[in-house]
């Protein structure tokens, strides 16, 4: 099975490094090449253009930012892909978009699988994250294994008429996860206007959100640490008005949501652009008047 896949940020590379672990062949592409040299060194093979790097494919994987990355990379791959490939999607994308693609790989004869991954790089590095899947049971079949590298669940949620299932579960994750940052980064810098001890609310939220990614992430805000990047700041941004458009298409208003677009506004004006996403505490602190 030639595997390839598109897409080396933190994630991806934590991804195509487990497939490689599993004794996969992958061939890998980026915009930026550089990405591409630790898995080159580990077994991976480069592709020189987008083109060349699906043109042979069985299964192409792809990790890419946004909505409009998906859309881009898929017009350029479309034409190039044989027919029957799968195209498997790990972005965090709008419901629509995923009907979009759906029907795109439709009218080329190849199939689209919808595959949403819930967690963060170092969860990925562990083969540790959860995936929301939906397409076609015989391609379940093949995939699976390849999702299975990377992931302690792999979720099934229907069929090629659910396609948008896994986005709209991992809408509802991560605008869980960011709410929760939104909170937990309140309540530290309440911590700190009233002397409380920060270890104490640090061990009080632990016992509260017992899951390891809250965990991460109360230990992430009590530290300040946000030069460990699970998550950029930009996607932050990305992903409060995905909530924010998916909410007002089902006729709610994200009244959490309007207000984390702003932090992270606020955060990128501030020139936190490289910092983990976790890292609108400083915004809060800042505006809360609390100094360094």
């Amino acid at each position: 099975m030639n595997i390839t896949f598109i897409g080396l940020g933190a994630m991806g590379t934590a991804m195509v490094e487990r497939l490689l672990l599993a004794h996969y062949q992958v061939t890998v592409f980026n915009r930026t090449p550089e990405k591409a040299e630790p898995l080159i060194s580990l077994g991976a093979k480069r592709a020189a253009s987008l083109v060349t790097a699906v043109s042979d494919a069985d299964v192409v994987l792809t990790c890419v930012l946004d909505d409009h990355a998906v859309l881009e990379t898929v017009g350029l791959m479309l034409p190039a892909m044989k027919q029957g490939t799968i195209h498997v999607g790990l972005s965090t994308i709008l419901p629509g978009t995923a009907e979009k693609l759906l029907t795109l790989h439709r009218k080329q004869h190849t199939h689209y699988f919808s595959g949403v991954v819930l967690g963060v790089p170092a969860v990925a590095k562990e083969g540790g994250l959860t995936t929301f899947c939906a397409g076609s049971n015989k391609v379940l079949e093949v995939v699976h294994p390849l999702l299975s590298t990377f992931s302690e669940h792999v979720i099934p949620l229907g069929d090629e008429a659910d396609i948008k299932a896994p986005n709209l579960m991992k809408i509802c994750m991560n605008y869980s996860l960011m709410t929760a940052i939104e909170l937990m980064s309140e309540l530290f810098v309440f911590a700190e206007k009233t002397g409380l001890d920060k270890d104490i609310v640090r061990k009080g939220l632990q016992t509260i959100y017992g899951h390891p990614a809250f965990q991460r992430y109360i230990d992430k805000i009590a530290e300040r640490n946000f030069d460990e990047v699970n998550f950029t700041m930009r996607g932050g941004q990305k992903d409060a008005g995905i909530f924010k458009q998916a909410f007002s298409e089902a006729g709610v208003t994200p009244e959490l949501s309007n207000l984390l677009k702003q932090r992270y506004d606020a955060a990128l004006s501030c020139g936190m652009e490289n910092k983990d996403w976790s890292g609108i505490y400083e915004v809060i602190r800042k505006q809360s008047g609390l100094k360094d």
